[in-house]
């Protein structure tokens, strides 16, 4: 009785902690989380068993990672396990590369996490290598060189390495405001530009599938400005005054500062 007594009031204290997100519960992201987990696996095993994969079941499985970092994240968890299931979903995703039907949105939050995690070299290099094939050797219909995706993509790389495949934003009407960002001639600018364009951000994506999901069932995952931080984290924009926004992932910028404090 006493280890029961144990396993349910750790089990209340866990459900009782504090988690990044507000919209929701611990308890409905566990249950979505659940759900997300079952389609991994049973997307997993199909690929592992299927004598013919398409390039839909790579890209599922792809969606699925994505899906459970991004609950895992609203959460509580450590930056180390999202990196490994951003690794995973990187893998599925090139492998499900196709270049007559790329999708922005995925590619963004792709190069955008991938600069938040600070994922190793030669896994970056894919995402340079993915981009530079749709701009200069895929061409598909409507693929624009995006100034947004280069310069996350370039500040990766050495200055002699950089590269100006794009000379527009292959969608202005979104990412305008973000890139102003960028343009700003100084720190104090670039700050306001950024406040400016977090203010909009929620309501510039009402297109997306994932827009007011909050009111609907176990669909839910957390609202996450991904490619604003990781804007934000390249040019060492002062951002404390954002970290309790509810659309700013601001524990993905500064993992690595708190863990340097933790050491100390």
């Amino acid at each position: 009785m006493k280890i029961l007594n144990f396993l349910f009031s750790r089990s209340k204290q866990e459900q009782d902690k504090p988690i990044r997100d507000k919209l929701k519960t611990r308890k409905d992201f566990e249950r979505v989380l659940a759900e997300d987990l079952d389609i991994m696996e049973t997307t997993k095993a199909r690929i592992d068993t299927a004598k013919n994969i398409n390039l839909y079941m790579y890209r599922s499985l792809s969606y699925s990672y994505i899906l459970i970092l991004q609950s895992k994240y609203s959460v509580d968890a450590k930056i180390d396990e999202l990196r490994d299931i951003y690794i995973k979903s990187m893998y599925y995703f090139l492998q499900a590369f196709n270049k007559r039907n790329p999708i922005y949105a995925d590619i963004l939050n792709y190069v955008s996490l991938g600069v938040l995690l600070n994922i190793p070299d030669n896994n970056f290099r894919q995402l340079i290598d993915y981009v530079k094939q749709m701009d200069k050797q895929a061409k598909p219909s409507g693929w624009t060189p995006d100034l947004l995706l280069w310069f996350m993509l370039n500040s990766r790389m050495k200055e002699q390495e950089k590269l100006k495949y794009a000379e527009t934003l292959a969608y202005p009407r979104l990412y305008n405001g973000l890139y102003k960002v960028i343009q700003a001639p100084n720190a104090a600018a670039a700050k306001d530009a950024l406040n400016k364009y977090l203010d909009r951000w929620y309501n510039l994506n009402s297109d997306a599938p994932w827009y007011n999901s909050h009111l609907k069932d176990n669909c839910y995952r957390g609202y996450w400005a991904w490619e604003v931080a990781a804007v934000a984290k390249i040019m060492h924009i002062d951002d404390s005054d954002l970290k309790n926004n509810q659309y700013y992932p601001y524990d993905m910028v500064h993992w690595a500062d708190n863990e340097t404090n933790a050491k100390e």
